[in-house]
């Protein structure tokens, strides 16, 4: 069975700030009312200062977003947001296939551009330009690029097992998946609302249930904690012999595990860069 190893991704000072920042996003936002700023705010602070900096980011994530919801009694803030860009990217998709089929190598294209869709993340405390990540998809060279590796994985893997992340991301990933065509793929969603990351309706309309089976994770971390999801989906991740990891929480939980994972994500931060090898903002498909 596969476990973390002691060099999985700890926490940084700098995941402190970016915590802070990325509660004031939304109160810009009008996610947090006016009248509920300073109780979510001090909340934060107090949790934040008696942090346990051996946990990965999706642990911090995942206590801050619950005290979050808790302040407002609401128990998915983002959730019209989602919607959103879920329809927003549908408009995109034929636009998408298009890119796809009219690349010299469509597997390479749909790759790049479920990368460039990793952009779309209200986490962060920073702002994104989708528009401006899709077209350098069309012509980027990914820092790491373990692309060719994954293509011949992807040809003898008997289960696929893709790690999905933010909503409106995955029409992109729905392209990637279409572009593949693996008869035997689980499509793992967050087993609750968590900032935008996309759970079972946010899949079913972003049209991956029909080409996957779609499965919840059991928790709602913005990220995979193998010690936190539900026992159905530690025993179908144990099964696959192929994981295909998308965006930055995933890989900030599962990249101390010994697995056949390969992590597609833009990299965020300087922490996660600095552990990749890469800069802010670099393409990466990447094999654990």
């Amino acid at each position: 069975m596969p476990s973390p190893r002691r060099d999985s991704l700890p926490l940084a000072f700098e995941c402190l700030p970016c915590a802070v920042g990325s509660l004031v996003t939304l109160f810009d936002k009008g996610v947090v009312p006016e009248h509920k700023r300073e109780e979510a705010m001090r909340a934060l602070l107090s949790y934040l200062s008696r942090l346990d900096f051996k946990q990965s980011p999706p642990r911090m994530g995942r206590e801050m977003h619950r005290l979050i919801r808790d302040v407002l009694n609401n128990p998915d803030p983002y959730r019209e947001i989602k919607r959103s860009f879920n329809a927003r990217m549908l408009e995109e998709y034929p636009r998408f296939k298009k890119i796809v089929a009219e690349a010299e190598d469509p597997f390479l294209a749909a790759v790049k551009l479920a990368v460039a869709g990793n952009v779309i993340d209200f986490g962060p405390n920073r702002p994104f330009d989708f528009q401006d990540a899709v077209e350098r998809a069309r012509t980027i060279v990914p820092t790491v690029d373990a692309s060719e590796s994954l293509r011949k994985a992807v040809s003898t893997a008997r289960m696929l097992l893709y790690l999905g992340d933010n909503a409106g991301e995955i029409v992109m990933d729905r392209v990637l998946l279409e572009t593949i065509g693996h008869p035997n793929v689980i499509f793992a969603v967050r087993g609750a609302p968590v900032i935008n990351d996309a759970t079972v309706e946010d899949a079913r309309a972003a049209g991956i249930d029909g080409l996957a089976r779609i499965l919840s994770n059991g928790d709602d971390a913005p990220g995979t904690i193998l010690e936190a999801v539900s026992p159905e989906f530690r025993r179908v991740f144990d099964r696959a012999d192929l994981v295909i990891s998308k965006g930055q929480g995933n890989y900030e939980g599962l990249c101390g595990v010994e697995k056949n994972i390969y992590f597609l994500l833009m990299a965020k931060c300087d922490h996660v860069a600095g552990r990749l090898g890469v800069k802010k903002g670099d393409f990466v498909i990447s094999r654990a």
